[in-house]
């Protein structure tokens, strides 16, 4: 068996990095968080349970530790740079959006 089985060899390197992944994942989950309370908060005329406030909260420090990760993948030697810009960028969405909706 093992004088017929076949090896596969990958010449190529990752496409993008692991911690950018965890960046946009992190950025992406934050984002809809954020979307549901303004939709939430539209639908009821402001009058919003409390645990939207804790899941702004929740919002906040996705989007802070998403940016964290952003900033190590954007280090890292494997993966393109487009995906590195996104994650940065989206996570810096994150937390604007979540500084605006305190503000207001």
């Amino acid at each position: 068996m093992g004088l017929f089985k076949r090896r596969r060899y990958y010449f190529t390197d990752s496409s993008i990095a692991s911690d950018t992944v965890i960046a946009l994942v992190m950025g992406g989950i934050a984002l809809i968080i954020e979307i549901t309370g303004i939709i939430t908060s539209i639908a009821t005329k402001g009058h919003v349970p409390d645990v939207f406030g804790m899941l702004l909260l929740c919002a906040i420090l996705l989007g802070i530790v998403g940016e964290i990760f952003a900033w190590i993948g954007n280090g890292a030697q494997e993966g393109g740079v487009t995906g590195k810009r996104i994650s940065i960028i989206l996570n810096i969405l994150v937390l604007g959006i979540a500084l605006w909706i305190i503000l207001l």
